[in-house]
């Protein structure tokens, strides 16, 4: 059977970086191809040069029998391949129906109900319902993706590749939008190319994978034929053991942190929270709970907060992310890249983002000599890859963008750390460095809590959790009792937790 996508031979080199190296691989109509690989293995590169973003050095790309002599968006949207990115791209002043017709031109317009309401009744089926009126502004993460998914299929598109769809998504909510995923690649027989490192969705949902590592086709294989193992092992070139803390909480550990009455405009019921020193709080929930809130609340970070903090016994007086800062609080946030970090500017200078006047040197003017020696200091111990501050921040990985983000907390002496979803859109072998991170920022004293919508990165990350529902903690666990079976079954109301 002929090949709907046929990639033979790609390569793609940039200033010092062999990208890709003469990668080859087919996909089928009706098939979903994972494209595994470590951050770093040219998975991006890729779908660049489908999307028609870039230009591969030599090779070619046949879709449907015709090879592509033209790179461009524009050839890409015509082959009908659509790329839907890991940070979806959305107009969030704009409605729904406003979104799914961002660049269509008036030819599109006579099948843009069409279009739009298929969306729609995709994004019901997936578990998500909304209205083509509603303002992508009031979405929720997990509900634009849901939506560029959705958006993705629409139009007769031949070839779709989504790029980490569901990292804002739980894990109940991941299973309904996989499953619809399938059931539309199988009605329209289209070919997806799938992006992921979640195993469990992988091996979910997939027909196949081609592992990428170092650029190049590294492994190449049916589901059926393949485990979760392998596929992980081809990916890093070793054995990935699981993550356990090294540095669980002291017995006899003080409280440091404590949060009275914290409230939040969207989720106006008051909560409390105690943290110990070295003590790691899992915050567990479904989409939509509040966990996130709960920290933008701590921080003052949107209008209309309130409530109250005590650090190492002392009142704080906390009226916005400054005073935050000032107090030792951290806020290491779910949307690193448009709320963490500024992409074009050098690593060592976003790490002295959260400086007040330390790096003055003469009244207004700033030392960039020790900008950049605090910097490597920090990232040095966080083994960041490549070990050089100077490079701008969108030239590192997921997983090394979000050590420099943490970086500029740690060289402050922050003393209390907020992780929302830390290791979202990092890879497995990245994952594990980032927990090793949080172990340490716990060995060290400090009081952490995380938000996450991965249960087992919770549960092996945290000496308790707590479990929001509509705006409230619902359970609580410690020990043996941190289970998936718990979490889930207190984040649904199904059960209660004081455990």
């Amino acid at each position: 059977m002929k090949p709907l996508l046929d990639i033979d031979g790609i390569a793609k080199s940039f200033p010092g970086v062999r990208a890709l190296d003469h990668v080859t691989f087919q996909v089928h109509a009706g098939e979903i191809c994972t494209i595994a690989g470590e951050n770093g293995a040219g998975k991006s590169t890729l779908l660049g040069i489908l999307g028609g973003a870039l230009s591969p050095d030599s090779g070619s790309i046949t879709i449907d029998g015709v090879r592509r002599e033209d790179y461009s968006p524009r050839r890409a949207l015509a082959d009908g391949i659509v790329i839907a990115q890991q940070e979806p791209a959305v107009v969030p002043q704009l409605t729904v129906a406003q979104n799914v017709m961002i660049g269509r031109g008036r030819d599109d317009r006579k099948r843009a109900k069409e279009a739009v309401a298929g969306v729609i009744a995709d994004m019901l089926l997936m578990g998500f319902p909304v209205k083509a009126t509603d303002k992508v502004a009031l979405l929720s993460p997990a509900e634009r993706q849901a939506m560029a998914i959705a958006r993705a299929f629409a139009f007769d598109a031949k070839i779709i590749a989504l790029d980490e769809p569901t990292t804002s998504m739980l894990e109940h909510n991941a299973v309904q939008v996989l499953e619809r995923v399938r059931e539309i690649v199988a009605e329209r027989q289209v070919a997806v190319l799938f992006v992921s490192h979640k195993m469990p969705e992988v091996m979910r949902v997939s027909d196949s994978v081609v592992v990428l590592r170092d650029g190049r086709t590294a492994f190449r294989s049916t589901i059926a034929e393949t485990d979760d193992k392998e596929i992980v092992q081809k990916m890093v070139g070793r054995e990935l053991l699981s993550f356990t803390r090294e540095h669980p909480v002291r017995a006899d550990a003080p409280v440091h942190f404590v949060a009275n009455g914290v409230q939040h405009p969207r989720h106006p019921q008051p909560l409390s929270l105690e943290v110990r020193r070295g003590e790691v709080v899992g915050i567990a929930g479904l989409v939509g709970s509040g966990r996130t809130e709960f920290l933008r609340a701590i921080i003052r970070a949107d209008a209309g907060c309130s409530g109250s903090v005590t650090i190492a016994g002392k009142h704080v007086k906390i009226t916005d992310p400054h005073s935050s800062r000032a107090a030792g609080i951290a806020f290491i946030p779910e949307e690193r890249k448009r709320q963490g970090l500024a992409l074009q500017i050098p690593a060592y200078a976003n790490i002295a983002m959260t400086a007040d006047r330390q790096f003055n040197k003469y009244g207004p003017f700033v030392s960039k000599a020790k900008q950049i020696r605090i910097a490597t200091e920090q990232t040095q111990s966080m083994s960041l890859r490549p070990d050089n501050v100077r490079l701008n921040a969108r030239q590192f990985s997921g997983g090394n963008q979000q050590k420099v983000v943490i970086a500029k907390w740690t060289w402050r002496g922050a003393t209390t750390y907020l992780f929302d979803e830390p290791t979202k859109g990092v890879d497995v072998g990245g994952r594990v460095e980032i927990y090793k991170l949080i172990d340490k920022l716990a060995s060290e004293g400090n009081s952490i809590i995380v938000v996450s919508s991965d249960l087992p990165e919770i549960i092996s990350l945290s000496d308790r959790v707590l479990v929001m529902r509509a705006g409230a903690f619902a359970g609580s666990f410690s020990g043996d009792a941190i289970t998936e079976q718990n979490l889930v079954a207190s984040a649904m109301g199904v059960a209660e937790g004081q455990q």
